[in-house]
């Protein structure tokens, strides 16, 4: 059970410090460009990372998609691989 809890918290904290980097690349985009959705994507980020942290995460991806290809990467496996894990246990 403890190992669970671990590797729970480990996805948790790894999703965490990916949409902590996005919300500052989101602000870096925003700083150099004055573009408006690069603000929209900041203010939704930060908001749900603390209303409900489970939208963030995919709203970090959005942000990522067409920027950098190994954040868009790293992004889609802290998300897949959980998902994954969660649908699997469920049919196993």
């Amino acid at each position: 059970m403890s190992q669970l809890l671990l590797s729970n918290l480990l996805f948790t904290l790894a999703l965490l410090v990916y949409v902590i980097v996005s919300l500052f690349d989101m602000w870096k985009a925003y700083t150099r460009t004055s573009s408006k959705t690069d603000f929209l994507f900041f203010i939704l980020t930060l908001i749900t990372l603390f209303i409900g942290f489970l939208a963030s995460p995919f709203l970090a991806l959005a942000f990522q998609w067409k920027r950098s290809r190994a954040k868009r990467v790293i992004g889609i496996l802290l998300i897949g691989i959980p998902l994954t894990l969660v649908l699997v246990s469920r049919f196993l």
